[in-house]
């Protein structure tokens, strides 16, 4: 029995090492919905949330729904949204200390009635 010690220890500690990995990986689209955020853009700032599915971005004068999905490709990160006005934006997301920076990669996402480049913070 001594003798296989060592070796369940070390099975062990490695499953336990694999374990907490897996759980801290928290995708991207799990972090989105996961939280509510602020999109900051040109000086504004809105209130943001993720569903399953759906964007919502809080206006003053109207809500902006927008179907998104989170995609990774080639250890880059895209969000990929379309809103009544633009589909098929595509913004190429970036890890921040406090949320995302969302750089439009995409004509449609830098059109006039494209979202545009933005940042999103969680909001606390």
């Amino acid at each position: 029995m001594k003798k296989y010690r060592k070796y369940i220890i070390a099975v062990m500690t490695v499953l336990l090492i694999a374990v907490g990995l897996t759980a801290c990986g928290k995708s991207t689209a799990q972090d989105l919905q996961s939280n509510k955020w602020y999109l900051n853009q040109k000086g504004q700032s809105y209130k943001t949330q993720f569903n399953k599915k759906t964007m919502i971005i809080e206006s003053p004068l109207m809500n902006v729904n927008a179907n998104y999905s989170v995609s990774n490709t080639s250890g880059k990160e895209y969000l990929k949204v379309n809103t009544d006005d633009e589909k098929n934006q595509k913004f190429e997301l970036t890890q921040i200390s406090d949320g995302y920076k969302a750089k439009a990669i995409n004509k449609t996402a830098k059109a006039d009635d494209g979202l545009g480049s933005f940042e999103l913070q969680k909001r606390k």
